[in-house]
C-alpha cells in the first residue's frame, strides 16, 4: 500500500510540472491617463465655473483608465479612423484652484467610457456614448501613428467639440458610490496631455528549475515516508 500511495504522489506532481512547463500565456495591462487644465464641472448637483483662469472654481481634471492591450480595436466613421479600447476600471481625480478637490471611482457601466485615439485627425483621449470627445480628449500632432498598447505621452490642446451640447453642459458620469457628475467643456484649456503606460507582463516559471524543485520535493516525500514506514 506504501508503494501504491509513493506512485499517485509521482503522477500528481508530475501533472503539476506539465502545467507548469507549458507556460501560462498573460496579457499586458496598460494605464491610460488624461489630463487637463481650467474646466468647469458639476459634482453631486454643485457647479463650479471657470470663466478665466484665475475663478476658484475652475478644475484641473485628471482621468485613469486600466485595460489591456489584447483589446485594442480599430474603428472608421465618416472624418475619423482609430484605435479604441475597453476599460476594465477609471477613476477620476480633480483640484480647484481655491485649493479644495474631489476623486472618485468611475463606474462604467454607466456612460459608456472607453479610450480611444483618432488617428487621422490627430487626438486621444476618453470616450463616451456621449461623445467621442467627452469626457476627456487631448489634440495635436502626433497621434497619427499611436496603437493604444505601447508607452506613449504627448501634450497639446483640447477639446474639439463634435457635440456641442456636450460641451456646454456636460453629459453624465457616475461614481461608484452614485455621485453624477460632469464636465462642462466650454472654455479651451491652457493645458492638455495624454499618456499611457504599460505593465509588463510576469514571466512564466522558468521550466528546468519548476522541474528541479518537484524532483527535489518528491525525493524528500519519498525520504520521509521510508522513515515513516
Amino acid at each position: 500500500m506504501r508503494s501504491s500511495r509513493r506512485t499517485v504522489g509521482l503522477t500528481g506532481l508530475l501533472g503539476v510540472a506539465g502545467l507548469l512547463s507549458a507556460g501560462p500565456a498573460f496579457s499586458n495591462t496598460i494605464a491610460y491617463n488624461d489630463y487637463m487644465a481650467y474646466q468647469s464641472m458639476t459634482i453631486g448637483g454643485v457647479e463650479t465655473d471657470c470663466a478665466v483662469v484665475t475663478d476658484p472654481g475652475c478644475a484641473f481634471i485628471a482621468i485613469v483608465g486600466v485595460g489591456d492591450t489584447s483589446t485594442v480595436t480599430a474603428f472608421s466613421v465618416p472624418g475619423a479612423t482609430g484605435l479604441r479600447n475597453t476599460l476594465s476600471s477609471a477613476s477620476i481625480s480633480v483640484s480647484f484652484n481655491d485649493g479644495t478637490s474631489w476623486g472618485a471611482d468611475i463606474d462604467l457601466s454607466i456612460g459608456g467610457l472607453y479610450v480611444s485615439v483618432d488617428q487621422s485627425n490627430g487626438g486621444a483621449g476618453f470616450s463616451s456614448a456621449a461623445s467621442p470627445t467627452y469626457p476627456l480628449a487631448t489634440y495635436g500632432s502626433g497621434f497619427s501613428s499611436y496603437d493604444l498598447a505601447s508607452d506613449f505621452f504627448h501634450s497639446g490642446f483640447g477639446p474639439f467639440c463634435a457635440v456641442t451640447s456636450v460641451c456646454q453642459d456636460g453629459s453624465p458620469l457616475y461614481a461608484t458610490d452614485g455621485t453624477e457628475f460632469r464636465i462642462r467643456l466650454g472654455r479651451a484649456p491652457a493645458y492638455s496631455s495624454f499618456s499611457s503606460t504599460v505593465a509588463p507582463a510576469p514571466q512564466p516559471v522558468d521550466e528546468p528549475s519548476a522541474i528541479t524543485v518537484l524532483v527535489l520535493g518528491l525525493g524528500t516525500l519519498v525520504g520521509v515516508r521510508r522513515l515513516a514506514g
